[in-house]
């Protein structure tokens, strides 16, 4: 896993690091726009119709794209049940196959998303709250964050199977997948 495979891995690490950051910041921002929708409504009698909307939108970004940087840092939710039956080869290969079938699907969750993407793009559909937005933009969420997983498993699975032996030797099957400070 020298050289070019290494460089990538190093711009994913900081990239998504970014991406981790920015997810922070959209949870902060529904915190303070719930606040204030909660204040606006109960304490101001003031009307309050776009927080719906807005923390909406906010959500799809936090759980799309953030699922991409949460599945990069490997803080996923994964549950290891046959790996502690297998020795160390065993365990490379039912992580290339697991990684293998979650990129699978990655794609064509993608696939799908940019179908769906496309359609209310060229359909011009709009959003039923205030600001009325194009539903196509909060919709690239989805298209991004789909996009961004199946990056990853990519990868993921190329770190997997392109590994030098002598590296492997040195790092457990987890370092391999998952990196040695993940």
């Amino acid at each position: 896993m020298r050289g070019p495979l290494d460089r990538v891995v190093h711009l994913l690490d900081v990239f998504f690091k970014g991406v981790a950051l920015s997810a922070g910041v959209a949870v902060i921002a529904t915190v303070a726009v719930i606040s204030y929708g909660v204040l606006a409504r109960e304490a101001l009698h003031l009307s309050d119709v776009w927080v719906t909307e807005v923390t909406t939108y906010l959500m799809a970004y936090m759980t799309f794209v953030g699922t991409a940087a949460l599945a990069w840092q490997s803080r996923h939710l994964k549950i290891d049940v046959l790996g502690h039956h297998l020795n160390d080869g065993g365990r490379r290969v039912l992580a290339a196959f697991s990684t293998l079938v979650m990129s699978a699907v990655a794609v064509v969750i993608a696939v799908l998303a940019a179908q769906f993407w496309w359609d209310a793009y060229t359909s011009v559909e709009r959003s039923w709250g205030m600001f009325s937005f194009p539903l196509w933009i909060p919709y690239l969420c989805l298209v991004a964050g789909a996009l961004l997983l199946s990056l990853v498993q990519l990868v993921r699975l190329a770190t997997i199977v392109f590994a030098r032996r002598e590296l492997a030797r040195d790092l457990s099957v987890d370092e391999l997948v998952l990196g040695r400070d993940k």
